[in-house]
């Protein structure tokens, strides 16, 4: 993985429904189906939420920068898929580690809708609305600003880096940490020029010099707004109704790969089969 991962949380501005939705009312669509995301260990239930989220997200317009997240995230899923079958002591060590697997996607596909459908300016004015200091919904919003900056930043820096010598991705794990150090002091010097310089923008600007401010826009419930909303609660009601009762799932819920396909067992007969030509 590089720091190309944070531009995942770049917002582009795009003409599409869930862009016109109000922060608020997404944000708690969000929660809940992170809830029942969170909820579901079973194979077949994750698959049907990423069957709902990704027309949500052809809707909007993020598909190719999501599926370039997870062409990212592979080497990692990788890494879940063969920890979680081969260590985990589990029923169906396999079909448990898909579902781990297909759980991150199914995540980075969730608050891809929130980080890619809400700018930071409606960031900032929907923790205004909630009762939050000015000051931290300033800060909040911010930082979601400067993510991608940064990591743009520090790419340029490892380049700078690289072609004066510095080879940090070679040698043992201790020689590549130490080799972090040339990397690290000019990142923290940018971040911090840069922080010296916002800082000075924003207080020859008069930065918090009135208690009430206005917006350009202001964020206002529309009827799809509050539709969203009663979906969202009572999406939420059938979580906490399931989370406290434990109804037991139909049989095709609780679907799992067949043990003659767990991959523990295909990797014995694997390594087997590769033994056995040495020993010929």
């Amino acid at each position: 993985m590089s720091m190309k991962l944070l531009e995942y949380f770049n917002y582009d501005l795009q003409k599409s429904l869930l862009h016109h939705l109000d922060p608020r009312g997404k944000m708690l669509f969000i929660i809940v189906v992170t809830c029942f995301t969170i909820l579901f260990r079973e194979l077949v239930p994750l698959l049907i939420l990423l069957g709902i989220v990704i027309p949500l997200v052809l809707m909007g317009n993020f598909m190719r920068k999501w599926l370039k997240t997870l062409l990212l995230l592979l080497p990692l899923l990788i890494i879940i898929i063969l920890v979680d079958a081969l260590v985990i002591n589990t029923e169906y060590p396999t079909t448990f580690a898909f579902a781990i697997a297909l759980r991150l996607i199914v995540l980075t596909a969730i608050f891809g809708l929130y980080f890619q459908t809400v700018s930071p300016d409606d960031l900032s004015q929907m923790l205004r609305k909630f009762g939050l200091p000015y000051a931290f919904a300033w800060a909040v919003s911010t930082a979601y600003r400067f993510i991608p900056t940064l990591a743009k930043e520090t790419e340029i820096i490892f380049a700078a880096q690289k072609s004066r010598g510095l080879q940090i991705d070679r040698g043992n794990i201790f020689k590549r940490v130490r080799k972090m150090l040339p990397l690290l002091i000019p990142i923290f010097a940018s971040a911090m020029r840069r922080s010296w310089q916002l800082a000075e923008a924003i207080e020859s600007r008069g930065w918090n010099a009135i208690k009430k401010r206005t917006y350009l826009y202001s964020l206002k419930l529309k009827w799809w707004d509050y539709l969203l909303i009663i979906f969202s609660l009572a999406l939420f009601a059938l979580f906490l109704l399931q989370a406290i009762k434990q109804y037991p799932y139909p049989t095709w819920v609780t679907w799992h790969i067949p043990e003659k396909y767990e991959l523990k067992r295909l990797l014995g007969i694997a390594w087997s089969w590769f033994k056995g030509l040495f020993q010929k």
